[in-house]
């Protein structure tokens, strides 16, 4: 008994650094946050005074607030259904592949990733240049007259976001997507050609269902990293043209954190409530047990 709570003592005292860190860094920072979204901030006399819930019924009575909840919204879907049907069909792909052609085609895959987002979003904006950006160039060249003003256009510049976001992330949910194929029992593959299954069935009726605690993580991350998206639409349009890119992030910390420190946080807590419920919701609609 002694020698068990002498380890566990050991334990502790490993964990406390952490433990002080993240309550620093994350916990208290979240509390702070909380009770100021009741009051009004100065953060320059230092001064706090209740207001109630006057910072969140001043917030949603903005219309640029209500636009921007919009066009993050628009973002969410357009991004996340076809980020996953697009690392979906990769990782069946990759994972299909011999053992050589698979581990260069996930090296070479992975690599966006390790872009840095604000990088990322310059190398696009660069890209969708409408004058010399080599997509313009490519389709000039095949004929095209009327060529498309990417993100300096308000028709286009969330689409163009949306793409960019799609190179950054795929490769994080390829590779997790990818791991759980790989984990899938190839006995189970071969059964299944014994009895006839051609591809399509065999994605649809074997792999996706056991592949579904994976599928359910990239789909709760991805929506997580959707809403919460900033660095890449801001390094490319800081929110433009017209506010047609501004999403809530980028609402928050260009025209509500300088302006008012208390609606900020109220802001800031409304989108940490909005992803909780909606990993909660994900998490208990669509996980269910795999057996192999």
């Amino acid at each position: 008994m002694k020698i068990q709570q002498k380890y566990s003592l050991a334990g502790a005292c490993f964990l406390l650094p952490s433990l002080i860190v993240y309550l620093g860094v994350f916990f208290y920072p979240l509390i702070l946050c909380f009770v100021n979204s009741f009051g009004k901030v100065n953060l320059i006399l230092g001064s706090w005074t209740f207001n109630g819930l006057r910072n969140y019924t001043n917030l949603f009575n903005r219309a640029d607030f209500i636009r921007s909840v919009q066009v993050t919204f628009r973002y969410v879907v357009m991004l996340v259904p076809v980020l996953l049907i697009v690392c979906l069909w990769v990782a069946n792909t990759v994972s299909q592949m011999k053992s050589k052609a698979s581990t260069l085609s996930t090296t070479i895959i992975f690599l966006p990733f390790m872009v840095a987002m604000v990088s990322a979003g310059i190398i696009w904006d660069w890209v969708f240049d409408p004058n010399f950006g080599i997509v313009n160039t490519i389709l000039q060249s095949l004929g095209m007259t009327n060529l498309p003003g990417w993100l300096r256009n308000s028709e286009t510049a969330l689409i163009s976001t949306v793409i960019i976001t799609i190179w950054i992330r795929c490769p994080f949910s390829i590779m997790i997507l990818y791991g759980g194929m790989k984990n899938v029992p190839e006995e189970l593959y071969e059964a299944a050609a014994l009895e006839g299954v051609n591809p399509f069935q065999r994605f649809f009726r074997l792999t996706l269902p056991l592949v579904n605690p994976q599928l359910v993580l990239c789909f709760t991350l991805d929506m997580i990293f959707a809403f919460r998206a900033f660095d890449q639409i801001y390094a490319a349009t800081m929110g433009g043209p017209g506010g047609a890119t501004r999403t809530v992030m980028i609402y928050l910390i260009i025209n509500v954190f300088i302006e008012n420190y208390g609606m900020a946080s109220a802001m800031t807590v409304l989108v940490l409530l909005s992803l909780f419920v909606i990993s909660v919701l994900q998490q208990t609609l669509l996980k269910r047990v795999v057996e192999y």
